[in-house]
């Protein structure tokens, strides 16, 4: 039995078989393994819900059990506890010797533990020596079955041996120049326990589970908001609708603001100024397409033939440049900066990247409702670019209140959460109508398209604007309880 603490990078193709041939990979053996692991679990999914895997793997005539833990995770990179042993039959070992799973589970929920799906993989996987260290290559190909439901699976896996973590990022780069590689953020777990779950539109943003320092609390945001979206951008890229590239474009949107909620940890690192410069990019990108989709919503279902030629003209480039090597290359470049970065080890300013996260956060939710409230002021007197940065520090204020929120526990504090999160999107509803008021001729004109003859009563949006703004202002805070 073992209970290493396990350090992989996890990344997803369309196909492995240029990697072939490659000199980077000679030290692999040519042969295959057949891998095929059953996953146990209750039929409520208990382990699932308590953060853990439990997996039977057959290779070569070995039954190998497997337990995992859910532990850290900076966008494709995993470092998490696992506990392997020998099985003679294949049947789950629950002993003490087996991992922590006993505890966890009564005496009932131990006899309904039964296989939940399976995952045939077909592995070639070996040690490679990169950059002085020691890493272990696995190219997996092949698919997860539930019942009648089946999902293809290509992904490489590089797990950590020996040596600095870098390697593993460098030797992503490597590969992700003879094949395009994204970064994975699903485990086959995860995978296998979707074919169970309805066929999503798209994904929403998943609570952040925030503890530790501040630099803790910044790595767990920026983690999420990546899996965000690289889970919108799978699906968009498989052809995926309006849902998938929304969502896809608010998890971009939601990582840049995160940089500047958490910018006195890094200040101006210059890394830091050019990935976000990157996200910026790539989400103006999005950006055209949302807008479009916006319009054409309000045109009924019959828009203009310019409108639809337009939009789709504007998401074929922005799937062109999502798929571009630059594109990837910024995920890693960000993925590796997350873990590995000076922000980590020197940071700009070290007393608040050493704070308490809920301290931290309290001081961010404090500053950006300060800011909020003087921009606001005398909202329907603002002209339209002063009312599109008060809409802009609604947004940050808005996602920093959903990246925090947990930090503060107790009845009270999610009350008071809830009305919080209800009045600020309130007033970014009214905030964004008046915008789509200001850019309304400019989108039109672009398109060669008139006005519509009937347009959106403009103060009566104003007046709901103002209110929805004295609403929040009069919401008691939730990190003052």
């Amino acid at each position: 039995m073992s209970s290493p603490t396990e350090i992989e990078l996890k990344l997803e193709a369309e196909t492995l078989a240029p990697l072939a041939d490659l000199a980077l990979l000679a030290a692999l053996p040519a042969e295959r393994a057949l891998l095929v692991s059953t996953y146990y679990d209750t039929p409520e999914g208990l382990l699932r819900a308590r953060g853990y895997t439990l997996r039977i793997r057959e290779q070569e005539g070995r039954l190998i059990q497997t337990v995992k833990a859910e532990g850290a995770a900076v966008a494709g990179l995993y470092v998490r506890p696992e506990w392997e042993c020998p099985l003679k039959a294949p049947v789950p070992r629950l002993d003490a010797e087996a991992g922590p799973l006993r505890p966890l589970l009564d005496d009932a929920a131990q006899g309904a533990l039964a296989p939940r799906f399976v995952s045939r993989v077909s592995r070639r996987s070996g040690l490679v020596t990169h950059q002085g260290a020691t890493i272990e290559v696995a190219l997996d190909e092949g698919e997860s079955v539930a019942g009648p439901r089946r999902a293809p699976l290509c992904e490489v896996e590089l797990e950590l041996k020996a040596g600095a973590p870098d390697a593993l990022f460098d030797l992503a780069r490597r590969l992700n120049a003879a094949v395009p590689v994204r970064l994975g953020v699903r485990t086959k777990a995860e995978r296998g326990y979707a074919l169970g779950d309805p066929l999503p539109a798209s994904h929403k943003a998943e609570p952040v589970r925030i503890g530790g320092d501040a630099r803790e609390a910044f790595a767990a945001v920026a983690a999420a908001c990546i899996r965000h979206f690289r889970l919108n951008e799978t699906l968009l890229m498989a052809g995926g609708g309006a849902p998938a590239l929304h969502q896809a474009r608010v998890a971009l949107r939601r990582l840049r603001s995160a940089f500047s909620l958490f910018k006195p940890l890094f200040a101006d690192d210059a890394t830091a100024l050019r990935l976000k410069e990157d996200l910026k990019a790539m989400a103006a990108a999005l950006g055209t397409v949302r807008n479009l989709d916006v319009l054409i919503a309000r045109l009924g279902p019959t828009p203009p033939p310019a409108l639809t030629t337009a939009r789709q003209a504007a998401l074929e480039a922005a799937l062109r440049q999502l798929a571009s090597p630059e594109a990837r290359a910024t995920l890693l470049d960000l993925a590796q900066w997350l873990a590995l970065g000076a922000w980590r080890t020197a940071p700009a300013n070290p007393e608040r990247a050493g704070q308490d996260a809920a301290r931290f956060a309290a001081a961010v939710l404090e500053r950006r409702r300060k800011r909020l409230k003087k921009q606001g002021a005398h909202l329907a007197a603002l002209d339209d670019e002063a009312r599109h940065q008060v809409r802009i520090e609604g947004k940050k204020l808005r996602y920093a209140a959903e990246f925090f929120g947990g930090l503060f526990g107790g009845k009270k504090a999610r009350r008071r959460l809830k009305a919080f999160l209800a009045a600020i999107e309130a007033l970014q509803e009214e905030l964004g109508e008046l915008n789509d008021l200001a850019t309304a001729p400019t989108v039109y004109a672009d398109l060669g398209l008139p006005l519509p003859a009937e347009a959106p009563d403009r103060a009566a949006i104003l007046a709901r604007a103002e209110a929805a703004y004295d609403d929040l202002i009069d919401v008691k805070r939730f990190w003052r309880t």
